[in-house]
């Protein structure tokens, strides 16, 4: 019975983690509008959808605050709204505690909308790798 249960929950966090095709033509759609808009590279796409983080420019960081109105986790004035983060933390943390941990500490306001969406993925990346916007 407990390997069952192991198994039930081992498929549900596998699952969980899984973009569904609809997700991933957002992502698509949504990453194709906002280079259109901020003139990012496709290097500058890459170097954000592998977690490197070295020597951004304001184009990679452009992209991170339309990326973030488009997937509906900031707002219009730029604005990180951390309800909609934890919703999508809960899918790959192991609890509300470190669902609230994790955004406390990367939810935080910086000098320009552009500069605290950037950080705020870059951080939610760096604490849970797996961590998706869509």
């Amino acid at each position: 019975m407990k390997l069952l249960l192991c198994l039930a929950l081992v498929a549900a966090v596998a699952t969980a983690q899984t973009l569904t095709d609809e997700q991933k033509a957002n992502w698509k759609k949504w990453s194709d509008e906002c280079r259109e808009e901020t003139g990012v590279s496709p290097e500058g796409i890459n170097q954000l959808r592998t977690n490197h983080f070295d020597n951004v420019d304001d184009k990679i960081k452009a992209q991170s605050l339309c990326f973030g109105r488009k997937s509906g986790l900031i707002n219009e004035a730029g604005d990180v709204l951390a309800d909609q983060i934890k919703i999508k933390l809960k899918r790959v943390a192991v609890d509300d505690k470190e669902v609230d941990k994790i955004a406390n500490k990367c939810v935080v306001k910086k000098d320009t909308p552009e500069e605290t969406a950037f950080e705020t993925f870059k951080c939610l990346r760096e604490q849970k790798p797996k961590f998706t916007p869509v």
